[in-house]
Order: C-alpha cells, then sequence, then structure tokens
C-alpha cells in the first residue's frame, strides 16, 4: 500500500448484497477513524469505491481505527457462552420478552382490550425500548448468522492491539491490491451474508460430501466477511412475510452517491415500517418509500421538521443519483432452515432531476400517490396481482424504458379501476384512487421529450377529456349515487388497448366512432335541458384532425396507449376519489414473528 491513500475499490464480485454489504462495512470502518470526516460511496460499473475526505497516511489510518467488531455480539441462548471482554453483547431472549411484551399490548389495544394487561404491566412495556437494530438481530438469529458474526466478534476482541494493528494493515493493503487478506481468522460462509454461498456450491455425489462438509469456507476471506458483517448493520432491510412470518425478505439500498451516515440513516428510518404485503406490492413499497425518504431528508429539501441527513444531497439530482437501487433476496422457510429462492434489483425512480422547492414537493406528492395505490392494490386477488407485478416489472427499468413501462401500467390500471370502484369488499364500499393528470404529465415533462409533445397537443387533449368523462370520470359518479346522463363506456379502454396494436385503421376508426357517439350525447343533452352549458364541449373537427395528424406521426401504438394511460387518469377539479382518513399508512401491516 502506498505511504497515503484517499479511495478503497471493493469489486462486485457476487452481485448481490453481499457486495454492497462489504463496501458499507469497508465506510463504516473508516468512518471509525476520529477526524476522518465524510465518508462517501461511489458505485462505478463494476465496483464500489470508498472515499476518504482527505488522503490520509497508512500508518495513520490503521494506528487511528479503534478495536472494535463494530456490531453486538448475539448471545442466542443459554448454551452461548459471552466471552471476556466483550461488553457489547445482546441477551436474544430478553430482548424477544420485551418484543414480545410490546406485541401483546399493541394487539389488546387494537382489539379494545386494555383491561387484558393491567396498569402496572402496561406502564413497564412503555418505559422498555426495544433496540433499534432489534430486526436485525432477529434475522440473524433466525439465518444462523449469529455464530460465524460471534467467532469473528471474539477474535477481535481477544487479539492483542498490536497483533489487531498488523493484520489491519495486512488486509487493507490486500483491498487496494484487489487479493485476498488471508488472515487466520475462522469464518464460515452464511447465506444471509452471502446469498449465492448457498446456491452455487456442488461437488460430486460420489465424492462422500454431506451438509458438513467445509471445504467451500476456502473462498470466504476473513476480512470481507467482517465487512459484510458491519455492513448487514448499518444498511440491510429485513422484513418478515408469510402467515406466521416465516419468510424473511431482505431489501438492501445500492450507493450510487452517497454518504456512509445518510445511508445508514435511510436504511434505519426505511426498516421503520410502511412496507408490507406479497412480494410484489412489498419492493414497490421499498423503492417508493426509499425515494421518499431520500426527497424528505436531504440536505437541500428537507422538511421543517425533518432530520438532516449530512452527506444527502440532491441538488440538480434525482434519487437515483444518490442510491440507484435496492437488491431483494427472498428467504423462503422450509421448516428448520431458510433457502434463498429469489434474487433481483430494482431501481428508484429517476423521472427529472431536482432543482428547487417546487420540483421536491412535486417528487413527494407523486411518490405519494404512487404508494398509495399501491397499498390499495389487494395481492390475494388474481387480477390485482397481476397489477402489483406489472409496476414491479416497471421499477426494474431505467430511463425511458421504465417510462413507457408505467404508461402501460397506467393503461391497464384504467379499467381496473372501472370494474373494481364502489363494490363492496369485507362489507365496505371500496373506492380506488386514480392517478392524477398532473402529476402523470410532470414525470412526462420530465423524461420523454417524444411524449411530451403528444400530451401537449390540443387535438389529444381533447379526446382524452372525452375518453375521461366517458370512462372514470362517469362511472365515479354513479359509484356515488349521482345522477349520470351519459352512458358509461365500459369496454371503451379495452378497446383502445386493443386496436392500437391492431393494423391498419383499427385504431383511428375506434376513437372516430367514439368521438361521434361522444358529440352526439352532449347534443342531445343540451337540447334536452334547454341549457347550452349542460355538457362538456364537444371535440371539434380542428381537434380531430390534430388527433389524426399525431397518430401518423407518432404510430397507433405509442399514441393509443398513452391516451389510455392519460384519459383514465383524475383532473384536478374532480372531487378525491378515496377519504384520506380511511387510507391506512401501512404499518399496520408489518409483521413480525
Amino acid at each position: 500500500m502506498s505511504d497515503t491513500i484517499q479511495t478503497f475499490r471493493i469489486r462486485k464480485s457476487t452481485g448481490t448484497h453481499a457486495d454492497v454489504f462489504a463496501a458499507v462495512g469497508l465506510a463504516d470502518l473508516l468512518r471509525s477513524v476520529q477526524d476522518a470526516g465524510a465518508v462517501r460511496l461511489i458505485e462505478r460499473e463494476a465496483e464500489f469505491e470508498v472515499h476518504l475526505l482527505t488522503p490520509m497516511g497508512k500508518a495513520a489510518l490503521v494506528d487511528r481505527i479503534p478495536k472494535i467488531p463494530g456490531y453486538p455480539f448475539l448471545k442466542a441462548n443459554e448454551n452461548v457462552r459471552v466471552p471476556a471482554g466483550v461488553h457489547d453483547f445482546v441477551d436474544y431472549k430478553a430482548e424477544k420478552a420485551k418484543a414480545d411484551r410490546k406485541k401483546q399490548f399493541a394487539g389488546s389495544k387494537r382489539k379494545n382490550k386494555q383491561k387484558v394487561v393491567d396498569v402496572e404491566t402496561q406502564q413497564l412495556i412503555q418505559e422498555e425500548q426495544l433496540r433499534e437494530d432489534w430486526r436485525l438481530l432477529q434475522v440473524l438469529n433466525t439465518l444462523q448468522g449469529d455464530e460465524t458474526a460471534n467467532r469473528v466478534h471474539e477474535t477481535i476482541i481477544r487479539k492483542r492491539p498490536e497483533q489487531f494493528r498488523s493484520d489491519l494493515a495486512n488486509a487493507l493493503d490486500a483491498v487496494v491490491r484487489q487479493k485476498p487478506a488471508n488472515l487466520d481468522w475462522k469464518v464460515s460462509t452464511v447465506q444471509l451474508f452471502t446469498p449465492i454461498a448457498a446456491k452455487g456450491y456442488s461437488r460430486l455425489k460420489p465424492d462422500s460430501t454431506d451438509r458438513n462438509d467445509k471445504t467451500k469456507e476456502q473462498w470466504a476471506d476473513p476480512f470481507t466477511e467482517w465487512l459484510r458483517y458491519r455492513g448487514y448493520f448499518r444498511t440491510a432491510c429485513p422484513f418478515f412475510q408469510g402467515q406466521k412470518a416465516e419468510h424473511v425478505r431482505l431489501v438492501c439500498p445500492i450507493p450510487y452517491n452517497i454518504s456512509i451516515g445518510a445511508i445508514e440513516s435511510v436504511a434505519r428510518e426505511l426498516r421503520k415500517g410502511g412496507v408490507y404485503g406479497g412480494s410484489p406490492k412489498m419492493d414497490a413499497l421499498a423503492v417508493l418509500k426509499l425515494a421518499e425518504l431520500l426527497v424528505r431528508h436531504s440536505e437541500e429539501y428537507h422538511d421543517p421538521y425533518a432530520e438532516v441527513f449530512p452527506g444527502l444531497s440532491l441538488r440538480g439530482k434525482t434519487p437515483a443519483e444518490a442510491i440507484s437501487g435496492v437488491t431483494v433476496t427472498h428467504y423462503q422457510s422450509l421448516g428448520k432452515a431458510h433457502a434463498v429462492s429469489a434474487m433481483s434489483s430494482l431501481a428508484l425512480p429517476g423521472w427529472f432531476p431536482i432543482e428547487s422547492k417546487k420540483d421536491a414537493g412535486d417528487w413527494l406528492a407523486i411518490l405519494d400517490e404512487h404508494q398509495r395505490i399501491i397499498r390499495r392494490l389487494q395481492d390475494d386477488r388474481s387480477d390485482e396481482i397481476g397489477l402489483l407485478v406489472a409496476y414491479r416489472r416497471l421499477l426494474e427499468k431505467r430511463s425511458e424504458s421504465a417510462i413507457w413501462a408505467l404508461v402501460e401500467f397506467m393503461e391497464r390500471y384504467g379499467p381496473f379501476v372501472m370494474r373494481a370502484n364502489g363494490l363492496r369488499l369485507n362489507g365496505r364500499v371500496r373506492w380506488i384512487r386514480r392517478f392524477t393528470d398532473q402529476h402523470f404529465r410532470r414525470i412526462i415533462m420530465g423524461t420523454n421529450a417524444h411524449l411530451v409533445e403528444i400530451i401537449n397537443d390540443a387535438g389529444f387533449e381533447a379526446v382524452a377529456r372525452a375518453v375521461r368523462q366517458a370512462t372514470v370520470t362517469s362511472q365515479n359518479r354513479k359509484a356515488r349515487g349521482e345522477q349520470v346522463w351519459r352512458e358509461i363506456r365500459y369496454e371503451l379502454l379495452h378497446d383502445l388497448h386493443r386496436t392500437r396494436k391492431a393494423p391498419g385503421n383499427a385504431f383511428i376508426e375506434c376513437v372516430m366512432e367514439f368521438i361521434s357517439h361522444y358529440n352526439r350525447e352532449n347534443a342531445r343533452h343540451r337540447e334536452t335541458t334547454k341549457n347550452p352549458k349542460a355538457a362538456p364541449a364537444n371535440v371539434s373537427d380542428e381537434e380531430l384532425k390534430e388527433f389524426v395528424a399525431l397518430v401518423d406521426r407518432h404510430g397507433a401504438a405509442v399514441v393509443g396507449a398513452l391516451l389510455a394511460a392519460y384519459g383514465s387518469c383524475k383532473e384536478k377539479w374532480e372531487p378525491e376519489d378515496v377519504d384520506s382518513a380511511q387510507e391506512s399508512d401501512g404499518t399496520s401491516g408489518d409483521r413480525q414473528p
């Protein structure tokens, strides 16, 4: 290693959250140096860079890193002995007893059975504070990662200071040279920290291997594993799933250009709740919530009373330029053990850069709208799970392809609104929130000039308003018991979707037939009421000509999809689709074992 150093590099060697844990763990280790300043993580194509604020000498750096593991020792049961010298430990059973009491108390309050818990116990429960990292410790114990993490914890505590400094110097030198550190610390590869450890290793059956075979440990680098343990406690966001909360879905933010303190704070807030449901719903809510937290706690555009996260700057950037996305790993319960059953990556939205407070406000309003829509979709109904899967797929894409995926999702969402709005579900009338035209227009304006030309066209706007009046707006009025004089065209959005892909002029013929019916209906209503303002303005010949010219330039497939999506949005003058007081913030859906 050279005399001074400012940047370390961690390769993306696994393509999973293990790489993120290692990079964040290294940043956390460097942050522990007094007066080191802000340590930043920057994502490159094949690696993460960990930057010190100023270059530091090798010897000074090693000497100033404290000899601490960076995470607590977990005493999982009575058989686990806490080694001498270990002061930062957690008695799992005692902590779980506190969590169980809180859960019981919360359950009794929800059922209005406060008398089940006496006053003294209530006071005790309210005074007890669960550790902030309790969820991380639960998952560490559930996925059996505590044994190897404890072993490294004990190793570091037992090391003599000079031996620890020597190991650390060699390990950091190995990181710079992109080589294994080969320390003599005993570690095991665990699927919690390295998901592919449980999926890609095998030997031939005649080789007499069994489940206790340890030869795979030769690929485990002790220093990298230690960094992963530290990184897990700084950035992992695990959530429980299943009726008994037996499955674990681990969401891990991927740093793009952000300080270690900021990504740790964002992950801490994400773990607090508002993310729940089946897999596609949980993933979508996690991504949207993460983007919201970035805006709400940024240095420039934070809420008046929100904590500012130092090192989180969004001036002229999108949230995706602070955290590029998340990795998602699903650990399926098999009874006594868990197996990795799915791994994927999702991208944070990059709709438009934030240049002002107004842009930040637009971001928050749009993210809030999308979260409310996703929360109201039921992931136990076949048609709605399809919508959730479609929304999750659009989060797998970036740039213009993500915008087009959003258009196609909204094209499917409009018919669902007409079908489900006002129906009774579980004894309650169900109101479905719609996307708003101003928010959709704001996304399009920030990302795709090609689509902006279409939605700014006067002919397109007139036809879209007619589609809206004949479909979602009239259906919503009817569902609320209001008198509707117009025929509700339940099939129109389906027809637009079907004909836009058909060859020839099928799409234009479909639109012309609808507009003819729409204009005739308006005229008849004005005549019968003898009031020229009783119906909205007709779509004029000039507007129709502009619309046809638009289709000639951009194609029916593009204009048709945009017409169905934009035409099913809610205009700002329309009443709210849903009473906000009836919408859950989602925290009640967060499962705990």
